[in-house]
């Protein structure tokens, strides 16, 4: 039997807790907000500028992206990040 991990291109909607370590600004804790084939998009308290290279640790394992956008959300911002 053969399963498919594969991630749909269309995000889909997710939730958890990751810390985001962005290239030049403090690392932060941010709760996921969905995910796809190409990217995540995440809430954070922190602004980070799009083209900011970012490492995301969820538990054990990690990932590395650029920010893509960033906007006001709530009390925080949606941060969508492009997978490498």
């Amino acid at each position: 039997m053969s399963v498919n991990h594969e991630l749909p291109e269309e995000p889909i909607r997710s939730k958890g807790q990751a810390t985001l370590r962005p290239a030049g600004y403090p690392e932060f804790p941010a709760t996921i907000r969905d995910i796809s084939a190409s990217g995540i998009g995440m809430i954070g308290a922190n602004m980070v500028s799009p083209g900011t290279p970012v490492d995301i640790h969820i538990h054990d394992h990690a990932a590395h992206g650029a920010v893509r956008s960033c906007r006001p959300e709530g009390d925080g911002f949606y941060i969508a990040i492009e997978l490498d």
